[in-house]
């Protein structure tokens, strides 16, 4: 008789998808700095070696974070139009925790051997398939240089509060929508 390793559990499952929900509200509702692992622990009523319990490492939590906050925001907002992503720009600038967390995870990433690279490819990946069909056909470079330009503004905004993050994004998308797609 072969063993064959199961599959998770309804309640370990259920047990993770509330610790990622309780985490994504701590990040949201932070500061700057965000929550600890022991504030999100406690709101989930476990210790912090139980939270780890359902991810790889602290990092493979923090990228679960993010790669969360991507799906919920993706239900929430219409990325496939500038009013959308206006909307969750608008959003992202009341949580400077998943901005700082965002930032951090994307400076890991360099790293090929860290948890966050292949989520930040994927996510590149996907954020320029968006913007190129909101800025139209053969309009990739200005896609990438619209999405390099989100991600260094929150970098900016993180150092000075006073970046105007939207104004800046929208007065770019201007720039870049009129631009001659094959320039």
């Amino acid at each position: 008789m072969t063993k064959t390793r199961r599959g998770p559990y309804a309640k370990g499952i259920a047990r993770r998808a509330e610790i990622l929900t309780i985490a994504l509200e701590a990040y949201q509702a932070s500061g700057r700095q965000g929550p600890t692992l022991r504030s999100i622990a406690d709101a989930v009523g476990v210790s912090e070696a139980a939270v780890l319990y359902y991810f790889d490492s602290k990092d493979d939590l923090l990228v679960a974070i993010l790669e969360e906050r991507d799906r919920t925001y993706a239900e929430i907002y219409d990325l496939t139009i500038p009013d959308g992503v206006w909307a969750l720009m608008e959003h992202t600038i009341q949580t400077p925790g998943l901005v700082k967390l965002f930032v951090d995870m994307s400076a890991a990433a360099a790293d090929p051997q860290h948890p966050a690279h292949r989520f930040m490819q994927r996510r590149a990946e996907q954020m320029t398939r968006l913007a190129a069909q909101i800025l139209g056909r053969g309009r990739e470079w200005q896609a990438r240089a619209m999405i390099a330009a989100m991600e260094g503004l929150q970098i900016q905004w993180l150092r000075d509060p006073s970046i105007d993050i939207l104004g800046d994004l929208k007065r770019l998308y201007t720039t870049l929508a009129a631009t001659p797609a094959a320039v």
